[in-house]
């Protein structure tokens, strides 16, 4: 494989676990429920997927606890904003310090792992072989031995598109990111709303979350994420809670993540240096995004232009 397209399929390879928990922050986002908790769901997700995926020998049925655990994990999430009263950013920052504790606590008193859970034979999610495919020049050598996670993260990608811009539930979801008042008004229940986006949004970090442990690495410890769902996070609010400018903005990240993983093989930069690189990345262009909204507010007086959930109405 050439330069180009080793270079390609890092950037598929590090788009799955952002753009997969990206696309359910998205419709929380867009409802004004923001899971700041993506890196926690993700965290969870990908504990459940290697631990019942090497329990029954699948792992597909790694993927679907994966799913679940997300969602469940959200859920709690959704109990302590909408049932406790508690405040949903606060919430979610502590179900994050949670989520590391908690699966800590497990891979340790209940797998009996000392840090770094690796069940030995554990199957991972299969990769797709393009055969003569593969052949075609650069595309065809990033595509050749995929994640099956790959394509199923773009199907989710498409699904949402049209779930969010083609169907009554999307309407809904803007309605009540829109106003509460105006929702009510005409029969839509925002605590609903906002609980189903907050279960999708789980329930897709789990995804992410999933991929990590049984289609990348074939092990778990705390540490798995690395801030991937702080990025997913990032990614949602950059693309202004849209499907086309969260996966470009995804696809931004994704890019600056394989600069850094192909830049360390050369040995000219520091390999810290390159680490930070995603992150630097995330930083630079929440920056940009705040820029370009004070210009907005500035040079424009309407009430149409996207704030993010993060900040307080009024």
């Amino acid at each position: 494989m050439n330069v180009l397209g080793d270079f390609l399929a890092l950037t598929l390879t590090s788009l799955i676990p952002i753009l997969a928990p990206a696309i359910g922050g998205m419709f929380a986002e867009r409802a004004r429920a923001s899971n700041i908790a993506l890196d926690g769901c993700m965290l969870v997700a990908a504990l459940a997927a290697i631990a019942v995926g090497a329990a029954l020998g699948n792992p597909w049925f790694g993927l679907v606890a994966g799913v679940v655990a997300g969602a469940v994990y959200a859920s709690i999430l959704a109990f302590a904003a909408f049932v406790l009263r508690s405040d949903l950013l606060i919430a979610g920052i502590a179900a994050n310090l949670l989520a590391t504790g908690v699966t800590l606590l497990v891979v340790q008193n209940v797998l009996g792992s000392t840090g770094t859970y690796a069940p030995t034979g554990v199957q991972l999610i299969p990769r797709i072989p393009l055969g003569p495919l593969a052949e075609i020049p650069i595309v065809g050598a990033a595509l050749d031995g995929q994640s099956v996670l790959l394509y199923l993260t773009v199907a989710l990608f498409v699904v949402a598109a049209v779930v969010m811009n083609r169907t009554r539930f999307g309407v809904h979801v803007k309605a009540v990111g829109e106003s509460d008042e105006a929702a009510l008004a005409v029969g839509i229940k925002p605590v609903m709303i906002r609980t189903a986006t907050l279960l999708i949004s789980g329930a897709l970090a789990g995804v992410g979350g999933a991929y990590l442990s049984i289609s990348s690495v074939a092990s778990f410890n705390s540490n798995l994420t690395g801030g991937l769902g702080f990025i997913a996070f990032a990614a949602v609010i950059f693309g202004r809670a849209t499907p086309l400018g969260t996966i470009l903005a995804s696809l931004l990240f994704a890019v600056a993540t394989a600069l850094g993983i192909q830049l360390q093989g050369t040995g000219t930069v520091s390999p810290q240096l390159l680490h930070m690189l995603p992150y630097v990345a995330t930083v630079v262009a929440l920056a940009v995004q705040a820029i370009s909204r004070r210009r907005r507010e500035r040079f424009d007086v309407s009430e149409t232009n996207y704030v993010p959930a993060i900040i307080p109405r009024g």
